[in-house]
C-alpha cells in the first residue's frame, strides 16, 4: 500500500469534497466507488475496459480519507494486483522461453523484467495519481463561491 497526504485550501468545502472526489473517480471509470462520511473507496486496476493511460490502471483499489480539521486528504493505493500480474506474466514468459530454448539462462532476466513492469508502472502511476488528486481538489466546490 502506498499512503500519502495532500493538503487543501481553507476555502474548499470539506462537506462536499467526498462527493466531488467520488465523481472525479467515476469519470476515470473507477468501479465500486463508495462514499461513507469522509471516506471514499474505489477499485481500479488492470482488468477494466479502459485505456492503458487511465490513472487507475496500476492500482487495484484505494481510498481517500478527508480530514476537515487538518484540511487534508490522506490516500492509500494498493498495487498488489500489479505485482501479482507482473509476477505471473513474467514467470510464464520466462518459463516459455526456457522451455523452447532448453536453457534456464533466461531466468536471470526475470528480476529485470519484473522490476521494469512494476517499477515503471509505479514510477509513472504514483505521480499521475497525485496530479489527478491535486486537480480534483482544485476543482472542488468552495465555501466562498
Amino acid at each position: 500500500m502506498h499512503t500519502r497526504t495532500v493538503n487543501f485550501d481553507g476555502d474548499v468545502d470539506s462537506a462536499t469534497l467526498p462527493a466531488h472526489l467520488a465523481d472525479c473517480l467515476r469519470r476515470l471509470d473507477a468501479r465500486a466507488v463508495e462514499v461513507d462520511q469522509n471516506r471514499v473507496s474505489f477499485t481500479g486496476g488492470l482488468f477494466r475496459l479502459v485505456g492503458n493511460w487511465n490513472v487507475l490502471v496500476p492500482f487495484g483499489f484505494g481510498d481517500l480519507m478527508i480530514d476537515p480539521i487538518a484540511r487534508n486528504v490522506r490516500y492509500r493505493l494498493s498495487f498488489r494486483q500489479l505485482i501479482i500480474f507482473a509476477t505471473v506474466g513474467v514467470g510464464i514468459l520466462i518459463g516459455s522461453f526456457a522451455y523452447e530454448s532448453h536453457s534456464w539462462g533466461m531466468v536471470t532476466f526475470m528480476p529485470i523484467a519484473w522490476m521494469w513492469l512494476v517499477g515503471v508502472n509505479l514510477a509513472i502511476g504514483l505521480p499521475r495519481f497525485k496530479r489527478f488528486l491535486d486537480s480534483a481538489i482544485e476543482t472542488a466546490p468552495r465555501t466562498n463561491r
